[in-house]
């Protein structure tokens, strides 16, 4: 009883009292040595008993319980190695054997440096971990056995049957043997996690010096690999400028299929050569952790990019101009319509009208459809500086667009800025490629005789000498008044005017002077302006 109540004392001044490495350290291996010794005489026995005539079913429980005292006896043994010298023994005893995965040779071989330092990298973690793992399973079980060991012992003192004390005896032994097991090896985990935790450093410093110790012993050979990548680029951007400088067939927008076909093949090697050259390099220098970098970010980018081998083989097509979108061809882009001038990595599509260039990358491009244009379809409803007029009444001379917005300035100097898209819904009406108005003028009844045809004629000819007056006439394309309709008070002319467009600045200015000179018309020949009339016939009794 002694013996336990130093073991659970021992066990509680672990927790609760710091305690000298070094006597700390022996009496663990102390314990440690015990809980061997006593494994292997049991061992010895159960090997005796084997060597007995024995049932089929009584052998193979004695070879079970042989190996299983065998593979503890070995857990004790590395636990006591491993305390003892501080170091993980079970590495320097595999003497270079390779340890098995589940991936494939080959490629173990290509990734085998990488995943190594990842395992080196986080071997004090799992370290903690399995440690942790044990400690939890010994806790819980080592009062669970000296429980075990205090019934069969109260069952002793109770018993009266020699067989059944015999039986009891032999039981307590064994309990025994296992609390003294048990506590071995409690003890020496905590040693085993004390000594990690206190010889462990912090993320930051662990990081620091991971990351020094990694440029210091690849550093150099990184730099190369990269620096031979850039030069790579360099030079193969050279060869391809003095290509297009002996060659300027390159950089036409109307090149053969032949000519695309080259220029996709030098594009190709480009990147091809830039992915090889590294990982010529790493594999010159001898590097197998940076070449396996290589490799799996090669992989990578293969499985990444497999779902777009479908979208590259149609960028491919578009490049060689033979995909749904070809050059000098008209699409439909972002509410637009734009005309296709040079199909490259990057696109070049313009608007003729506006003079808007857009540089699109090619992928943008998939799914678009082209078609050839026709002289008559409209790009854009005005050019800057033209002027025009919105649905919603607006009217300006345009001074900003871009494929975002247009700005509109009025006679005022106020301007006005839409959407593209809001713009082109608002129906704009161009003044600046001629235009036409069309104006109204009511007389009365009583100029019926006249209406038809006197009256329209004098009045065109007073409109004509008042567009001279005015200065009018270098803008005036053509001036018509005809007899319209014949209203409910009046009888309506009306007033065609068909002006060149840059008269467009002056469109409501014209429309106010015509009606402004129809009534200087009416008093100069006594013509009478009706006004809507109300009459009221009173019915007879």
């Amino acid at each position: 009883m002694f013996k336990y109540f130093f073991l659970s004392f021992s066990f509680l001044l672990y927790f609760s009292s710091p305690i000298f490495a070094d006597d700390e350290t022996l009496y663990m291996l102390n314990e440690l040595q015990v809980s061997t010794e006593t494994l292997k005489q049991e061992l010895k026995v159960k090997k005796g008993e084997i060597k007995k005539t024995l049932s089929q079913n009584d052998s193979e429980i004695l070879k079970n319980d042989i190996k299983n005292l065998s593979k503890q006896i070995d857990e004790l043994e590395t636990k006591f190695s491993k305390i003892a010298t501080g170091i993980d023994v079970s590495a320097v005893k595999r003497n270079g054997t390779e340890v098995e995965t589940t991936l494939s040779e080959d490629f173990q071989l290509l990734i085998k440096p990488l995943i190594q330092s990842a395992k080196d990298g986080t071997k004090e973690m799992r370290e903690k971990a399995y440690l942790q793992e044990e400690i939890e399973e010994y806790k819980s079980i080592l009062p669970k056995a000296t429980k075990a060991h205090a019934n069969v012992q109260n069952l002793l003192t109770l018993s009266k049957d020699k067989e059944l004390t015999e039986e009891l005896k032999a039981l307590e032994v064994y309990w025994k043997q296992q609390i003294q097991l048990l506590s071995s090896k409690l003890n020496a985990s905590l040693h085993q996690i004390a000594t990690l935790e206190k010889n462990s450093v912090s993320f930051s410093s662990s990081l620091k010096e991971n990351s020094k110790n990694f440029f210091q012993a690849r550093g150099f050979v990184l730099f190369k690999g990269v620096m031979g990548t850039i030069l790579l680029l360099l030079l193969m951007r050279f060869l391809y400028f003095i290509l297009i400088k002996v060659f300027p067939i390159f950089t036409k927008p109307s090149r053969s299929f032949s000519i695309r076909f080259i220029d996709l093949l030098y594009k190709a090697l480009t990147i091809s050569l830039a992915i090889i050259v590294p990982m010529t390099i790493f594999y010159i220098e001898d590097d197998s952790f940076l070449f396996s970098i290589g490799v799996l970010l090669f992989l990578g980018m293969l499985w990444a990019f497999r779902n777009l081998i479908a979208n590259l083989w149609q960028q491919a097509r578009l490049f060689l101009n033979i995909g749904s979108v070809r050059e000098e061809e008209r699409i439909f882009f972002e509410g637009l319509p734009w005309k296709v001038k040079n199909i490259n990595v990057f696109t070049i599509i313009e608007n003729p009208t506006t003079g808007m260039q857009l540089r699109v990358p090619i992928e943008k491009l998939v799914g678009l459809n082209s078609r050839p244009a026709q002289k008559h379809e409209p790009w854009f409803p005005c050019t800057f500086e033209e002027w025009v007029i919105l649905s919603d009444g607006y009217y300006g001379r345009m001074i900003g667009i871009s494929p975002e917005f247009v700005e509109l300035e009025n006679l005022g100097g106020g301007r006005k800025t839409y959407l593209v898209a809001d713009f082109l819904a608002l129906s704009p009406l161009n003044l600046s490629s001629d235009m036409r108005l069309v104006e109204t003028f009511g007389i009365s009844y009583k100029h019926q005789k006249e209406s038809t045809r006197i009256i329209p004629n004098l009045l065109q000819e007073f409109l004509l000498k008042k567009f001279e007056e005015e200065d009018y006439m270098h803008g005036l394309i053509k001036l018509l008044v005809q007899f319209k309709s014949a209203g409910d008070s009046s009888l309506n002319l009306a007033i065609i005017v068909n002006l060149r467009g840059d008269m467009a600045g002056l469109y409501y200015k014209i429309q106010r002077d015509i009606q402004r000179w129809c009534v200087e018309a009416s008093n100069e020949y006594n013509w009478e302006i009706p006004f809507p009339q109300l009459t009221i016939h009173q019915g007879g009794e």
